[in-house]
């Protein structure tokens, strides 16, 4: 057959009636069925996958448990101490949050709590290799940290006062090589003009946080200049570094003179300043201010020292706890009178 009779039977075919077949609509009913069930499930997965791509974004964008959380100034208790003012932050919605996130992005995260009430309360928690802190509620009557023990030691000081609000953070050493360690915690007494006034009352939650290290160093912004002039004192000498970094530095000038540092980073109220004059030991100061804007923070060191008198001031620096890859910025200023 050439391809013009070919043509011929499909053309003569195609104008005859078509072959019976009882079931044609219900054929054709059912496929366009089958069409609309095909077309619906793909707008459903559409629609899903928008509602899950707008609860991410949501969550990224509404403030919820993972705030960051102030850090108020941590003392270590020794004698002499000044303690340094901390840099405002978010607060906590309430009580101790099973995670949150600190300004520079590090991950706190509780695996321990315990309600102190009367006497002691005990927590036992896996040693991870991360830093450990105790966190607790510093509001109304609960205006210092309870004395807390690792493993029966004690690990804080006499001089624990932890602020008015927000969560206090104290940070714990861990003995090399434990598999897990113990915390113990213990509520303080306290004393007025009228003498001690016994034991804080009611409970109290306190919690066990481990952070992970950041995996790169977090780099703090550069400290505001000194300024030039500061509650009636002229800057003699000043001096800036970061911690883990230069130790010690020396100033001089001459006169009576007061002290002054400034940080940044999220953990300056860690830092501790040890003040010698002229060669012997003056004073410790605990805690560095963060500023950032408005009026300098003014928590001046007295030195001591009088009109005329050639002093040197020597500062040896260090922190308090563990501060892997979130180091901290510094300026020491010495003003004259």
């Amino acid at each position: 057959m050439s391809v013009q009779d070919l043509r011929d039977v499909l053309r003569e075919r195609a104008e005859g009636p078509a072959p019976a077949n009882p079931h044609r609509h219900d054929q054709v009913h059912a496929r366009v069925r089958r069409v609309r069930r095909r077309r619906r499930a793909a707008a459903g997965a559409a629609a899903l996958a928008a509602a899950v791509v707008a609860s991410v974004v949501a969550a990224l964008l509404v403030p919820g448990q993972d705030e960051p959380l102030p850090v108020p100034g941590l003392l270590p208790g020794r004698d002499g101490l000044v303690p340094g003012e901390a840099p405002t932050a978010a607060q906590p919605a309430a009580g101790l949050p099973e995670r949150f996130v600190t300004r520079d992005g590090t991950e706190y995260r509780r695996i321990g709590l315990a309600t102190l009430t009367e006497g002691r309360a005990s927590v036992t928690v896996p040693a991870s290799g991360n830093p450990l802190e105790v966190a607790t509620p510093c509001e109304g009557v609960f205006s210092s940290m309870p004395e807390v023990f690792v493993d029966s030691r004690r690990v804080n000081g006499r001089e624990d006062s932890c602020g008015d609000s927000g969560l206090h953070l104290l940070p714990v050493d861990v003995p090399q090589g434990a598999a897990d360690v113990t915390l113990t915690f213990a509520k303080r007494g306290c004393d007025t003009p009228q003498g001690a006034c016994g034991p804080e009352r009611g409970a109290r939650e306190v919690a066990v946080y481990e952070w992970t290290p950041p995996a790169m160093t977090i780099e703090p912004p550069r400290v505001k200049a000194l300024p030039r002039r500061l509650d009636g004192g002229r800057l003699a000498d000043s001096a800036s570094g970061r911690w883990p970094g230069a130790a010690t530095v020396t100033l001089s000038g001459r006169g009576a003179m007061t002290l002054d540092v400034v940080c940044s980073g999220d953990l300056a109220p860690r830092m501790w300043f040890e003040v010698r004059v002229n060669g012997r030991l003056s004073r410790t100061r605990q805690g560095c201010p963060v500023w950032t804007g408005g009026p300098f923070p003014k928590a001046g060191l007295d030195l001591g020292t009088k009109q005329g008198e050639r002093v040197t001031v020597t500062v040896r620096t260090g922190m308090w706890g563990a501060g892997t890859n979130r180091p901290v910025r510094w300026s020491i200023g010495l003003y004259v009178k």
